[in-house]
């Protein structure tokens, strides 16, 4: 066992060489580079940035760094020399300015778990044509008839199965919600097929190492994700090689099919943009979706003012008649707390980003090669740029300006672009849930971000239907 310590010690004094030429560089930068500390060796800052807070805060790190040397401050964060932004500012010239003076810049763990044509790790025309084929589908689907029809079908089917319950895991009963739905939607795959249960199990450990400790060991969450990553793949591939087998073509009129029939793309870009588009509408979909309900728990005169809006919709229906668009274009209260849930419960954190070249913002010099992480978070809760940040408030979102202080899409060319199908789905399943449902959280069972959100209990809810006479869920 001694022979390993020569090996450590060489490790440390390496990184410890390292780390003392990265602070002789920096004092070599101009005055201007943003004040800061670049933490351990080895090791930077990443460990404070990444500890775990509350998810409706900035958290102790970021409270603290911005407290002591402003809202940009330089650190040394996952591996590299970085610039942290928590300035509206100059977030919007990062991600306004992409490919020009920055660029998407992942840590390269990241990609053993995202696959190399991932629509997060792309760049230039591969990037802009994997994300047009998306919008172009998403785009032709949030109003289809039949899409819409499918996620009130599905959001129905999961509320009548909670009928006989005192309490449901309500975060994991979403993400197999939104799971079966993307399932559905993109590969035509039915919720009670085998194939859709090996899915979400494969995409629950998938997801339980894409943001940990980048270790190929076994049985690290890391190692497991990225062989979850390779055993959806896989999966995806044979659903490709049946349909050209069976030459489906548009039989089934899926994102699948229209990948197929239209587009001249690769099997291994065709696997990626498939689970990228499966990843959006099941991970920050679900997320959201708890974050609402947790939230509206807090709040009872929010859920009172949204149940006014969709018993007013429900009114104006025949008994059992389907919602329809022209129905969720009503639904302005519903959509303003979706944007309050993202701006408070902050589904994304922060994003990844590098410099192209030395840039100069606001007295600011940000040397080139730099990485800079604009964090989201950190302007949500500015109170330079709303009143009361920490308040749960829907109704500021009546004043436009208020869409201009926030980025919880994120901007500029890599704007989410399932942003418009998530809120139509979850307007959908909220209308149903607060006519048919009354709940409690429990007082322990917070969101956390790890930087990804997860709820201690996993939202544990006491339910009890509303019209217990009806005997099933209003349709």
């Amino acid at each position: 066992m001694f022979g390993f310590f020569p090996l450590i010690l060489s490790a440390f004094l390496l990184g410890l060489g390292f780390y003392l030429l990265l602070q002789v560089l920096a004092r070599k930068k101009p005055a201007n580079l943003p004040r800061g500390s670049m933490g351990w060796p080895l090791f930077g800052e990443t460990l404070g940035f990444l500890k775990p807070h509350s998810s409706n805060s900035m958290g102790s790190f970021l409270q603290e760094h911005c407290s002591r040397y402003g809202r940009v401050f330089k650190s040394h964060l996952f591996g590299s020399p970085t610039i942290v932004s928590c300035d509206h500012e100059l977030n919007m010239v990062v991600l306004q300015n992409e490919e020009k003076l920055f660029k998407v810049s992942y840590p390269k763990a990241m990609h053993g778990i995202l696959g190399k044509f991932s629509l997060l790790i792309v760049s230039g025309d591969v990037h802009k044509k994997l994300r047009n084929i998306g919008v172009s589908f998403i785009t032709s689907s949030k109003s289809n008839p039949e899409f819409l029809d499918c996620v009130e079908k599905m959001t129905i089917s999961m509320m009548n199965s909670w009928k006989n319950c005192k309490e449901i895991g309500f975060y994991k009963e979403v993400k197999k919600f939104t799971l079966n739905l993307m399932v559905k939607h993109l590969l035509s795959i039915e919720p009670e097929e085998q194939l859709a249960f090996k899915i979400l199990e494969d995409f629950l450990t998938y997801m339980k190492g894409f943001v940990s400790l980048p270790v190929y060991l076994p049985g690290t969450p890391y190692a497991s994700a990225v062989k979850a990553r390779a055993r959806l793949s896989a999966t995806v591939r044979e659903i490709i090689k049946e349909r050209r087998k069976e030459q489906l073509g548009l039989v089934k009129g899926d994102f699948l099919d229209a990948i197929l029939s239209k587009e001249n793309l690769s099997d291994e870009k065709t696997v990626s943009i498939v689970l990228d588009m499966l990843l959006a509408g099941y991970e920050t979909t679900a997320t959201l979706m708890a974050l609402i309900v947790y939230f509206l728990s807090l709040y009872p005169n929010v859920l009172a003012h949204l149940k006014q809006e969709h018993n007013a919709i429900r009114k104006n229906k025949e008994n059992g008649e389907s919602l329809n668009w022209e129905d969720y274009q009503k639904m302005e209260f519903t959509c303003n707390v979706i944007y309050e849930s993202l701006r408070c419960g902050n589904v994304v954190k922060f994003v990844h980003r590098v410099a192209l070249q030395d840039v100069k913002f606001k007295g600011y010099f940000i040397p080139s090669g730099w990485k800079i992480l604009p964090v989201l978070t950190a302007v949500h809760f500015d109170p330079s740029l709303h009143e009361n940040p920490m308040e749960f408030n829907p109704w500021r979102w009546t004043d436009k300006a208020t869409s201009k202080k926030v980025m919880p899409f994120g901007g500029g060319p890599r704007l989410c672009p399932g942003a418009d199908l998530a809120k139509v789905e979850i307007a959908f399943f909220l209308h149903h849930l607060v006519l048919n449902y009354r709940w409690k959280t429990m007082a322990d069972d917070s969101p956390l971000a790890y930087p990804y959100v997860e709820f201690r209990r996993g939202l544990l809810l006491e339910i009890e239907p509303i019209q217990a006479k009806a005997g099933k869920i209003e349709t």
